[in-house]
């Protein structure tokens, strides 16, 4: 196991920029969570920390709180959202084993810290105490901040009482600060650690305690804790039972009652029950009230089904205060005569079942989970439309990296309304003229939608739905992303129908401006004219990316849409200029520079529709019927490091699959912004200011407001990204297009990020070889001991441990019609066979190694090559001691998997093996796949059992990342696409970096020195051209 000096020295060799994670948990903390980061974010230190926040579901506005804190804090406040809640110590956990820095402080989401020096001085001490693992500091409750947890300093080092711990670190979570066992330490190891107590909430300090010793620091106050309610023990004022206690006395004054607290902090239910007898019936008491559920979280009693729930419905009601059982003088007058309110609520019962048609047919004991009185609105934002109702919602909207892709917010499919009811609906027939009916039907449908203020009916009772959680939700996402689809294609197509217009114009008028002027009269009022209506059009239709491109500049800030939002303010505010100051009619002497955004509104447009078509097919794939993998990334960074070693990769990042029930955040996956949309969101403010600069200057040095403007326009055109959305959808759907054929589902970019780097793939021998892979060509038998049922045996040891030659049996035993006898156990002894016991008896199958090692005499090498020497392979069975037979197999690769792991290869991935076959070897595995040999590494039993253990792993819910049907083919080509598109999207990202940068540059340099009129509209029209067909076809010469 792990040693506190084995810690110490992974830390020193840690290289990760921060070097403290302060770990918060948060549920339904809206009125104190800000403190808690603000006291945090407080903290004065000499070196670079980072906040890890876990929010466990909220239903109040803890989350709105926590997203401000991200976009203000984006480099320093990570968030991790749980779409259900997990519980106190699962919700913990979630973060604690992503967190990646050498140290870990902690705080909940309602406490606070009241010192700023704190985390500077508990860093400093582990730094220079290495015998320690980990310091505690005390803190007060917010209703007595000086009263100290403990007055003590020394060492912490006595776990033997792990009941008694809780008084050995009350409030223990907040003032800890350790070194990250859990980024060190094996998890194996770590179960072990944890198998020392039941508790889940003290198992903490346990596993730390274990390990090393604890310093107790100094008894001033470092954070605060607040106890509202509380137990018996920790918060006897406040807790429930001493405000009843405290109720009856008010409202029975006259009335003798006594109050015993009997509570003990962190008691379940079986410590409960354990007490009942003695320290509960024993004093007769009248009421008890009792709450151990709240501790029960993860322990046997956690989801426990108690019963149906018809066994509870009569005993659960109490009809009236009076059936409990309270001394009080029938005699006593009556001081006030009881209100109308009163006696109705007297007669109430006090608890009862919902009345429902289909009541829950099971209670299940488990954790309480707050839930509001009222569902609370959920704001239902989309690209293309917003309510007033929901300003300042819309203002944090516009300000996200990516505003205008569609958001996650969906409509349920419209139901058919019966004919007798449709009547009453008159009331929302649409009435609009014909005229206005006409221009919504070609600007409206590809811009707004049924939540539109005035534009189309709006749909009643409709409930958003804000993510995929199950077969409820499939008709209303596939109804909302059709729907999308129409609305983008027809956007794109009328945006592209204005921007060739636009382009054949500028050509033109350009090559023939002679004969235009000619032919016809007024030429360029008439050209600017047109220009007008079609850039108005074309800011009409993407008028959702012109705002919110154009809000974010107030701040100083961009997105996605700023540049060519304001490029498109430019352009039209040139034309209408342009209209004062045309000068001479017989020429075109006015360059305009609007084909530029009406090209950049375009192509977003296309880039917006291929994702929403690859969310589709993606769609079907996540929610067809079947069992999904959900592929992950291994995070033991030590035993990845031993599963690494000897291969040609640099870096321990292995990538495999496990089974899943359910894949989560799919679209919150599939819609998250990409780098070329966060690289134009920090472009734009800075071009944006650099247009205002030039065009002042240049309008100072030519003392022309309309040559100002020209140079404005100019500068914002050549600094518009025109490819930012298509140069990476385009691509990332044709991959996801490519992927799906092989059984695997990519979400988004997230997706490409979360395995791009990956190193290794882990590998069954069973899918290098399945069935038909393995041959069976022959069985030689050797001494006829109950042949058939050595056999038998022989089979049914290749079964329980999984050997892939055990598939190429499954004719042989269908044959016999026999059934497999029960394996007792069986062992791998690495690299030459399987030792297994049936009915006491030692079943041998494997290498003439493992026969001579339990002294099985074995023919001699020239016979056993006589089947070897043509690329078959032979295994050997042994019963209770004498050799019953010699398998003869032929190995074969998997065409498709060949090719898909040669694919992998060149990519720089390698392939990490588990078998339980001895003749799977890192040589037959290279021959047979024609592979390097370094790429290739056959695991050791122990190494090989790790790997088992994380792909036999089934989950509940797993994030879509990337999910596959389970084949070893499907995950390899993802992952080797994940690395591939990723130097592509690198490639485009820096082609569009380049074409900003050199266009900004040219320009300006040409408008302060020869003239705006140099850069003609033509000329830039061509240079965009250029960049933008380089931005999305030079990545796509290598396909991933």
């Amino acid at each position: 196991m792990i040693s506190l000096e084995d810690i110490v020295k992974a830390q020193r060799r840690d290289t990760t920029p921060f070097k403290v994670a302060v770990v918060i948990t948060c549920y339904n903390q809206e009125l104190y969570i800000a403190r808690a980061l603000d006291s945090v974010l407080s903290q004065k230190t000499s070196f670079p920390y980072k906040i890890m926040i876990s929010d466990d579901a909220s239903k109040d506005h803890s989350r709105e709180i926590l997203k401000q804190y991200e976009q203000r804090y984006p480099d320093k406040v990570e968030v991790l959202y749980h779409d259900e809640n997990q519980g106190t110590n699962k919700n913990r956990n979630d973060v604690l084993c992503i967190c990646d820095t050498p140290y870990i402080a902690f705080l909940d989401g309602d406490d606070y810290w009241c010192d700023d020096q704190q985390l500077e001085r508990k860093y400093k001490f582990l730094e220079q105490n290495v015998n320690y693992i980990g310091y505690f500091t005390a803190g007060g409750r917010e209703n007595n901040p000086s009263a100290s947890d403990f007055t003590e300093h020394g060492v912490c080092d006595s776990f033997n009482d792990k009941h008694a711990l809780r008084n050995e670190y009350p409030g223990m979570y907040c003032g800890f600060f350790i070194r990250n066992i859990y980024k060190y330490m094996d998890q194996r190891d770590l179960k072990t650690y944890l198998s020392y107590t039941i508790d889940e909430s003290s198992k903490l300090p346990i596993v730390v305690g274990i390990i090393g010793d604890v310093y107790r620091g100094e008894s001033t106050i470092t954070w605060i804790y607040r106890s509202v309610q509380g137990s018996l023990s920790s918060s006897p004022k406040t807790c429930y039972a001493y405000l009843v206690y405290k109720w009856w006395t008010e409202k029975f004054p006259d009335t003798e009652i006594t109050f015993i607290n009997a509570g003990i902090g962190g008691t379940t239910s079986q410590f409960g029950v354990s007490r009942v007898e003695d320290h509960l019936l024993k004093y007769k008491p009248d009421f008890a009230l009792i709450e151990f559920a709240v501790n029960d979280e993860n322990t046997e009693f956690s989801g426990e089904v108690l019963g149906e729930v018809d066994q509870f419905r009569d005993e659960a009601e109490i009809k009236s205060y009076h059936t409990i059982d309270i001394d009080i003088p029938e005699d006593k007058p009556k001081e006030k005569a009881e209100t109308k309110e009163k006696k109705e609520a007297s007669q109430t019962p006090v608890h009862q079942f919902p009345n429902t048609e289909k009541p829950p047919r099971k209670v299940v004991a488990k954790v309480p989970v707050y839930r509001p009185d009222e569902p609370r609105n959920i704001l239902n934002v989309k690209a293309g439309r917003f309510s007033e109702a929901v300003a300042n919602e819309y203002e944090e909207y516009v300000r996200s990296k990516n505003p205008s892709v569609i958001a996650h917010v969906l409509r349920p499919e419209p139901t058919i309304v019966d004919e007798e009811i449709a009547p009453t609906e008159e009331k929302h027939k649409d009435n609009r003229p014909i005229g206005e009916k006409v221009i919504s039907a070609l600007v409206g449908i590809f811009s707004k939608d049924e939540s539109d203020d005035n534009d189309t009916v709006k749909e009643e009772n409709s409930k958003p739905v804000e993510d995929y959680t199950g077969e409820e939700d499939e008709k209303s996402i596939l109804y909302e992303l059709n729907h999308n689809i129409r609305k983008l294609f027809m956007r794109s197509l009328l945006s592209g129908i204005i921007a060739a217009v636009v382009v054949v114009l500028t050509i033109v008028t350009r090559i023939f401006p002679s004969a235009i002027c000619s032919a016809v009269p007024f030429a360029p009022a008439a050209y600017a004219i047109l220009l007008f209506i079609l850039m108005a059009a074309s800011l009409v239709l993407n008028r959702v990316a012109m705002l919110s491109g154009l809000s974010p500049l107030v701040h100083i800030k961009g997105n996605s849409d700023t540049a060519v939002a304001v490029a498109g303010a430019a352009g039209m505010v040139q034309i209408i200029v342009s209209f004062f100051c045309l000068g001479d009619l017989n020429g075109f002497h006015v360059n305009y520079y609007t084909v530029i955004p009406m090209l950049a509104f375009f192509a977003n447009n296309v880039g917006k529709l291929y994702m929403v078509l690859r969310v589709k097919d993606n769609f079907k794939f996540v929610s067809s019927k079947g069992q999904k993998y959900a592929s992950k990334i291994y995070n033991n960074e030590s035993v990845a490091m031993q599963m690494m070693s000897g291969t040609a990769a640099d870096r321990p990042i292995i990538a495999y699959q496990h089974k899943t029930e359910f894949p989560s955040n799919f679209l919150k996956i599939s819609y998250a912004p990409d780098p070329s949309e966060d690289l134009a969101s920090k472009l734009a403010p800075i071009t944006t200011i650099a247009s205002i600069i030039i065009a002042v200057m240049y309008g100072v040095v030519k003392l022309s407001f309309a040559d100002a403007l020209n140079a404005f326009a100019l500068i914002t055109a050549v600094s518009v990204p025109v490819a930012t959305l298509l140069s990476v959808n385009a691509p990332v759907r044709k991959l996801c297009k490519t992927l799906l054929s092989y059984g695997s589902m990519l979400s988004g970019y997230p997706s490409v990020k979360q395995f791009c780097d990956s190193t290794a793939i882990m590998i069954d021998a069973n899918e290098l070889f399945p069935a038909e892979s393995i041959s069976l060509e022959g069985i030689k038998t050797f001494e006829d001991y109950g042949i058939d049922e050595s056999l038998l045996c022989g089979i049914a040891i290749l079964k329980e441990a999984q050997n892939p030659i055990a598939n190429a049996f499954d004719s042989v035993v269908a044959e016999t019609e026999e059934t497999l006898p029960e394996v007792e156990s069986v062992l791998y002894e690495d690299e030459i066979g399987l030792v297994g016991w049936i009915k006491s008896e030692r079943i041998l199958v494997g290498s003439r190694t493992l026969m001579e090692k339990y002294s099985v005499e074995v023919p001699n090498m020239e016979y056993e090559e006589k089947y070897t020497s043509q690329g078959r392979q032979v295994t050997y069975l042994s019963r209770a001691g004498r050799l019953v037979a010699m398998f003869v197999t032929r190995y074969t690769p998997d065409a498709q998997l060949k090719a898909e792991m040669q694919r992998a290869e060149t990519n720089g991935i390698s392939f990490l093996i588990r078998t339980t076959d001895y003749n799977v070897t890192n040589d037959l595995v290279a021959k047979l796949y024609d592979l390097f040999y370094r790429s290739i590494k056959v695991l050791p039993t122990g190494l090989g059992n790790v790997l088992r253990e994380a792909e036999d792993t089934v989950e509940e819910t797993s994030r879509s990342y990337l999910i596959t049907n389970g084949k070893a083919a499907s995950l390899a080509r993802a992952v080797t696409g994940c690395v591939k598109i990723k130097h592509n999207i690198s490639l485009s990202i820096i082609i569009q970096l380049i074409a900003v940068i050199f266009g900004l540059l040219v320009a300006s340099t040409l408008s302060l020195y020869a003239g705006v009129q140099v850069m003609g509209s033509l000329e830039v029209l061509i240079y965009a051209l250029f960049w933008g067909a380089a931005a999305v076809f030079a990545p796509a010469v290598q396909k991933p």
